[in-house]
């Protein structure tokens, strides 16, 4: 498989393209579609959404276009619960301080969503829908999880809350022919009992048959 990150859209956007050329047909490609900050890199058509102005979203366009027509397996990597823009134009769907008044932020300067907020859910359901719309075949979400910090007011149980918004989405996004999957290294995650896919970072490589193996 093949892996697009950020780096790649923001400073050799135009060898990309050529890599994908050169892959065995049917085989893997993520891409980066979005930043922690909340701007899209390709042009999106949901409401009040953010376009990076630092990247070509064009020949981003371009290449969603070659991976979703081609003979490849395309998948989307997008950052779920960081969200700065998002955050700010919906405050009600944060995390907030301990005082209740305004957003904790992160040390990137991002804020942080809400998985139980119906409008955090629904944001993430148009995120989905859009790139099924454009012909992926999965949506891999990273920073799905509670910052790690005691200085949010949230009084419920953080892992059965993440649990339940991975479980609502896998729901209502998954389906025989689109996987909807995650990025967690807690043991405590439950991967939904839906077309999905858990990633993990924490794993070397030789020890990939291991873990799956254990879980």
């Amino acid at each position: 498989g093949y892996y697009v990150p950020t780096d790649a859209l923001l400073y050799d956007i135009g060898a990309v393209s050529g890599q994908i050329d050169l892959l065995t047909p049917g085989s893997a490609v993520m891409i980066d579609l979005k930043s922690i900050y909340g701007n899209f890199f390709y042009s999106t058509k949901i409401n009040g959404a953010s376009v990076a102005s630092s990247i070509n979203t064009k020949m981003v366009d371009n290449i969603v276009k070659k991976l979703t027509d081609g003979d490849y397996y395309a998948i989307a990597r997008i950052p779920a619960l960081r969200d700065y823009n998002y955050g700010l134009n919906n405050v009600p769907c944060g995390l907030f301080l301990p005082s209740g008044i305004g957003l904790w932020m992160d040390d990137t300067g991002c804020y942080w969503l809400n998985p139980t907020s119906d409008g955090t859910l629904n944001y993430l359901i148009q995120i989905v829908n859009e790139l099924k719309a454009l012909g992926f075949d999965e949506v891999v979400f990273t920073d799905f999880c509670f910052p790690d910090t005691e200085k949010i007011l949230f009084d419920g149980n953080r892992t059965a809350a993440i649990n339940e918004a991975a479980e609502s989405l896998a729901i209502i996004c998954s389906s025989g022919s689109f996987c909807v999957s995650f990025v967690s290294n807690d043991p405590q995650f439950q991967l939904p009992d839906r077309r999905c896919r858990l990633y993990r970072t924490d794993v070397a490589a030789a020890d990939v048959r291991y873990a799956a193996e254990s879980s």
